[in-house]
């Protein structure tokens, strides 16, 4: 979340969008798109990956195939980071400011139980 928050404040996404993402569902700041995107996001990355077919149906209307790829690419990389700097307690570098009760900003020594 901290570098790619950098990239996409970037990008053009403002903080406030960045900072409501734990949020995407009730949230006004995303487009359908973005919300399937997220969706789909959220089902990788859990212990299994088996993609309910309505989310990935639902994928399938807003992106084509070389789409769905490339987010399924982004997706697996970002997540492969993520568990390697968790597993091996790496902090963030401080690239996004988010609210100091944000969930992303649980040390990851009070999530293992370390």
């Amino acid at each position: 979340m901290d570098i790619n928050s950098a990239g996409g404040r970037e990008a053009g996404n403002s903080f406030e969008k960045l900072a409501a993402v734990a949020e995407f569902e009730t949230s006004d700041l995303f487009t359908p798109a973005e919300k399937a995107a997220l969706r789909y996001t959220n089902e990788m990355c859990r212990v299994s990956v088996d993609v309910p077919d309505e989310v990935f149906d639902e994928l399938r209307r807003h992106f084509n195939d070389d789409q769905i790829v490339q987010l399924t690419a982004m997706i697996g990389l970002e997540n492969f980071r993520a568990r390697f700097n968790r597993a091996l307690l790496i902090p963030a570098d401080g690239f996004c400011q988010l609210p100091a009760n944000h969930p992303a900003l649980q040390p990851a020594t009070e999530a293992s139980g370390r």
